[in-house]
């Protein structure tokens, strides 16, 4: 099983210094790639490799780019990698083989989206409690240790809302427990975040409408700003980090609810929503995105095997809230301002809450998936 931890870094001003140069070089060697690419394509020639366009490289990098030299040789290697990995997402997300959202095309990375990223190998650092030792940076001090123990394979520095990061892959050896909970299903929504088929109720706290305001004052001070001004710079970053808190804490209240419904239940059923659909109505769309239904699924299909649990997802056309969870009546003309509803069925009659009784139908049909 592979873990990463993500924890800030606090390098002294010459280690920064170290850090943008390496970021700026990992930087350097994509462009240099991808324009290699595009050179190969508008000559008819097949797209070259991440290792061919690297030997390449090796081969004229003493000669015409022998400043390169003063980073880590991972930092170069982790860029051609990373180019390799976007052309191939492209070209899998066009004949179909790649699920999901269609991937364009790589285009060049720019600095004045940030300092970016470069790679670290993990024979180029060594991790030691607090302090972790990068080759030609040095010892840098980290603001927590590293908590997984096991085979570290590697490291992704990068720098965020005026913090540089260290994001560490380490592979754990981990043979996941017998659970013994209850299955239970989960209906995700706006007014509430998550309601469960056991009754439990869990708040959408909605970060980003709480923070609206300073963010739109931060925006329309940085509209007025001199682009390329000291001024601008300093509003950039302060609502760079207005968005980041956010950010955070959002994924802090979405980390303690999947955590404690992966302890609870051995099998979780949630539905296939079609979130790029939705956000397509404007009325919902922030309240939607705000609320990060897709990092809930993919919070809980990671956490889940590491406990013995398990999640199943349920078809997104299962009519899970018009279907009434005692008689399996379907209620066509349910709507979505209604979050009460009495069965039409004259035999049932059943007074029905919308989002538990969906969370019951959900957990039904997971479990007809599972075969339990």
């Amino acid at each position: 099983m592979i873990r990463a931890h993500t924890i800030r870094l606090n390098p002294m001003p010459e280690q920064e210094s170290l850090f943008r140069q390496a970021a700026g070089t990992a930087r350097f060697c994509y462009n240099w790639g991808l324009q290699a690419i595009k050179d190969a394509l508008d000559q008819g020639q097949p797209v070259p490799t991440a290792r061919a366009l690297r030997d390449a490289f090796k081969r004229i990098r003493a000669k015409d780019y022998p400043w390169t030299f003063a980073v880590g040789k991972s930092a170069i290697e982790g860029a051609f990698v990373n180019l390799g990995r976007a052309v191939k997402n492209f070209l899998d997300s066009r004949s179909g083989r790649r699920k999901g959202k269609q991937v364009g095309f790589p285009v060049f990375k720019s600095r004045k989206r940030g300092y970016g990223s470069f790679y670290v190998a993990n024979d180029r650092m060594q991790v030691d409690g607090h302090t972790i030792t990068i080759s030609k940076i040095g010892a840098v001090n980290m603001t927590e240790p590293l908590r997984f123990a096991g085979k570290i394979l590697g490291a992704t520095i990068r720098y965020q809302a005026g913090w540089w990061w260290i994001s560490i892959q380490v592979e754990i050896d981990h043979i996941p427990p017998q659970h013994t909970g209850p299955a239970i299903g989960v209906d995700l929504g706006v007014k509430s975040l998550a309601v469960t088929s056991d009754g439990e109720v869990f708040e959408n706290q909605k970060h980003l409408k709480r923070a609206l305001r300073r963010v739109k004052r931060l925006q329309r001070s940085m509209s007025r700003k001199v682009k390329g001004s000291a001024n601008r710079h300093k509003t950039i970053l302060k609502l760079a980090k207005a968005h980041y808190r956010v950010a955070c804490q959002r994924k802090d209240m979405l980390h303690k609810l999947t955590t404690a419904l992966v302890q609870q239940a051995s099998l979780i059923g949630i539905e296939d929503l079609h979130v790029a659909g939705m956000l397509k109505n404007h009325r919902l769309a922030q309240s939607i995105a705000d609320a990060s239904w897709a990092e809930f699924r993919r919070q809980l299909e990671y956490k889940a095997p590491a406990v013995g649990s398990r999640v199943v997802v349920i078809g997104r056309f299962v009519a899970s809230s018009k279907t009434c969870y005692h008689c399996g009546d379907i209620n066509d003309a349910l709507d979505l301002s209604m979050r009460v509803w009495d069965c039409p069925n004259p035999v049932c009659r059943a007074h029905l809450d919308r989002d538990l009784n969906a969370a019951r139908n959900i957990r039904d049909a997971a479990l007809r998936l599972a075969g339990a």
